[in-house]
């Protein structure tokens, strides 16, 4: 089953990655996406993340306005720290031939390529989806659209797709 991986900042996004998880659920189903919440306790999450981005097809990267946010360790930007869970869940996606999507919200613009570590610049060169509080549904309807395009066997009922273990499986197997 085709599966969406939901990538974002707690401190940046985590409203907007939200509803934007929910309005694809409703789209897709609830197999189909994939957003951290969902890690049961006890669990190790390093596990369940990359068990959940092998599952998935697509990750969105959901990028407000602070997503490159300060680094604790002395870098400009937390993204050039090695534990950076956003960096890793895009570098994973990037490593296993995902196709990767970033989605601005909050009127955050696209971060350019010399201010991403080299393992992850090629996300400022990949078209954005933009979401904004005004147009939203009509915008998330749109976005459905296009990532049904850039994966047709998100559409539902495709045969084939049954088989195949969705990112919100994962968590069943724990």
């Amino acid at each position: 089953m085709a599966g969406i991986f939901v990538s974002y900042r707690r401190d940046d996004s985590q409203g907007f990655a939200g509803r934007l998880a929910d309005d694809l659920t409703d789209i897709f189903g609830s197999d189909r996406v994939f957003r951290d919440i969902e890690i049961p306790v006890g669990c190790d999450f390093t596990e369940v993340l990359s068990q959940a981005i092998a599952a998935s097809d697509l990750l969105l990267v959901v990028i407000g306005r602070h997503w490159a946010g300060e680094s604790e360790q002395g870098y400009g930007s937390r993204l050039f720290e090695q534990t950076d869970w956003v960096r890793i869940e895009i570098e994973a996606a990037f490593d296993q031939g995902k196709q990767v999507v970033p989605v601005l919200v909050g009127g955050a613009s696209m971060p350019g390529h010399d201010s991403l570590p080299g393992t992850i610049e090629k996300l400022a060169r990949l078209q954005a989806a933009i979401l904004n509080d005004r147009y939203w549904d009509t915008q998330v309807r749109e976005l459905a659209e296009r990532l049904q395009g850039l994966c047709p066997s998100l559409t539902l009922g495709l045969p084939g797709t049954e088989n195949r273990e969705s990112p919100a499986a994962v968590l069943r197997d724990l």
